[in-house]
């Protein structure tokens, strides 16, 4: 789940799928690809489903990312985490 919006805004809920994923960043597969922009700030939320992880439930990652790319030939986005992705932050499932 990619949050999209200015600081302080309401923000948008978009769904993707992960293709490539690195302690830096990853690049998100995404319908809506073409409504970002390079250097945009984001929120992002990975859902790691309980078969991948060996839990009962799934279990979601949250933490924030700059766009880089805008990749029209693999309809995606390229994003930069803030944090390294073993710094997000866990969240709850429902």
């Amino acid at each position: 789940m990619l949050y999209k919006g200015a600081p302080g805004a309401l923000y948008a809920l978009l769904e993707g799928n992960t293709l490539d994923l690195s302690q830096g960043g990853a690049f998100i597969k995404i319908e809506d690809y073409h409504s970002f922009k390079p250097n945009e700030s984001m929120e992002l939320t990975f859902i790691l489903p309980s078969d991948f992880t060996g839990q009962d439930t799934a279990i979601g990652l949250q933490g924030s990312a700059i766009v880089k790319r805008v990749d029209r030939l693999r309809e995606g986005i390229a994003v930069e985490f803030v944090d390294e992705f073993r710094q997000f932050k866990p969240t709850t499932m429902s």
